[in-house]
């Protein structure tokens, strides 16, 4: 990850860093992600010569307001992946021991923008820049390897390889945004354009900094999907699609067969996963 160095901010308690730890020991992420997910994924113990699917993680990016999560949550139920959206927030202060809400006000903040917000705050008690970005890429890494995910946000398709993930852009009318957000929020629909723009900018900044892409450019994604236009299901078909078609033919077939009519064409809706009692 290419960000600069800020000065930190001091935290109270002091927080495990993670460093010192080996990435793939029961004591690095790893062994983190194992804990959090409570299941254990074939792609990191797979045998090299067996043919790999196209796409091992889907990175879904979106514009605020748009239903990204529900979108994530759905394509990880047909394909019995694992989720990481509000998770990534919940593991990265359980690895930094300081409380959620410490990191959720630094989730997806551009440096600058940190240094802005905080630094007039000394007195309080805020978990570091630095820490939460090294903490953030540590975890996308690992997740990416590890495979099986759906990431949401946190330009975590930047920092993955692109020929193994699948990058998603979800977007919607700023309208349509703007009325979930005030629902959401309840706040006024005036209110919630105002916070879906700062939002938007917000993480246009983050990615920028911290990956130097553009949040809002076509060719930085594998498909674009206007989820108010297409609708949510169909927007979950596609993506389902797209990641079903990359598997290999000749990967050996799990014993277990799950079929859903919605996920492939005609007769070719067959979709080759693990059960979940196999994987805990």
């Amino acid at each position: 990850m290419t960000h600069s160095k800020h000065t930190q901010i001091g935290v109270n308690p002091p927080m495990n860093t993670g460093q010192g730890s080996g990435l793939h020991s029961d004591q690095g992420w790893l062994g983190w992600l194992k804990g959090f997910t409570t299941r254990q994924s074939r792609s990191a113990k797979g045998d090299p010569n067996t043919p790999q699917p196209r796409f091992n993680t889907v990175w879904i990016s979106r514009e605020a307001g748009a239903p990204a999560d529900i979108i994530a949550r759905q394509v990880a139920d047909r394909l019995r992946w694992v989720v990481y959206n509000e998770e990534v927030i919940e593991v990265i202060s359980r690895r930094m021991q300081v409380a959620p809400e410490l990191v959720k006000s630094l989730d997806e903040l551009a440096p600058g923008m940190i240094q802005d917000w905080l630094l007039p705050l000394r007195e309080q008690h805020y978990a570091p820049q630095e820490t939460y970005l090294e903490h953030l890429e540590h975890l996308i890494q690992e997740v990416g390897r590890v495979g099986e995910a759906v990431i949401v946000g946190r330009g975590a398709g930047f920092l993955l390889p692109s020929d193994r993930t699948l990058r998603v852009r979800i977007v919607e009318p700023l309208a349509n945004r703007a009325s979930r957000l005030a629902d959401r929020l309840g706040v006024s629909a005036r209110t919630a354009r105002r916070a879906a723009r700062d939002l938007d900018r917000r993480r246009r900044q983050f990615d920028w900094a911290l990956y130097r892409k553009e949040s809002d450019d076509p060719l930085n994604y594998h498909m674009t999907l206007n989820s108010t236009s297409m609708g949510i299901p169909l927007c979950v078909d596609l993506i389902t699609l797209a990641i079903v078609r990359g598997f290999p033919t000749s990967q050996p077939l799990s014993p277990a067969i799950a079929h859903d009519d919605s996920v492939l064409p005609d007769n070719q809706n067959t979709v080759i996963v693990e059960p979940k009692s196999a994987r805990m």
